[in-house]
């Protein structure tokens, strides 16, 4: 599979590209701990079956400029032929954040999965104060569903709350007897509904 867009391009993931992704610049955000915690095994929710929870079925694709440098990696886990469903889960190197090249590379993702592979429905989880993620996400038709409450772990200095540009974020934050826990979203996209937004967009298809 080959996809490609004005900027982007995408095709599938190899051993190389691991190599490649390990030399990519670490994030210069406070926040950016937090951003790949796991979601408890406990954690179930709507159709998702305790199957899927120990599911590990995976693919994934490389995102590359059309210079052929890679900038990201698009993945694909609990990965549920039958009922034509999977988790997403998106990583862009930092210097390409910010840029419109993730919300490219996942408008013809969604085409490829939804018009080409035929499924269903299409999950993610992701952590609620990334609003840059969160909004790309809204953006693209996923619809939140609800929340869980991870541990944040050691490697988040929790200091950076207090700073008053952080404090609409301090609501997605939340104490308990095993420290600090932050909020995930659960969030979801139907087939008939990424259809819809592309045809009322005039957008056109790839499958």
């Amino acid at each position: 599979m080959e996809l490609r867009g004005p900027r982007v391009f995408i095709r599938p993931w190899n051993y190389h590209d691991d190599e490649l992704a390990d030399d990519w610049p670490p994030y210069n955000d406070p926040f950016d701990p937090l951003w790949n915690l796991p979601r408890p095994s406990s954690f179930s929710s709507g159709m998702w079956n305790t199957f899927l929870e120990h599911s590990v079925t995976r693919r994934s694709w490389a995102v590359e400029l059309g210079n052929g440098t890679l900038i990201g990696r698009i993945s694909l886990r609990e990965i549920d032929e039958r009922r034509g469903q999977a988790r997403l889960g998106v990583t862009f190197a930092a210097p390409y954040v910010g840029r419109g090249l993730g919300t490219e590379a996942l408008t013809l993702f969604l085409d490829y999965y939804f018009e080409t592979l035929r499924y269903h429905l299409m999950a993610l989880d992701v952590a609620a104060p990334n609003i840059r993620a969160v909004r790309c996400y809204t953006r693209l038709g996923f619809q939140y569903v609800e929340s869980d409450w991870r541990n944040a772990g050691a490697l988040f200095d929790r200091r950076v709350l207090d700073q008053p540009m952080y404090a609409s974020l301090r609501r997605h934050f939340r104490n308990d007897a095993r420290g600090l826990k932050v909020e995930f979203f659960e969030m979801r996209l139907r087939r008939e509904e990424w259809i819809r937004r592309r045809t009322s967009t005039g957008a056109d298809h790839h499958g």
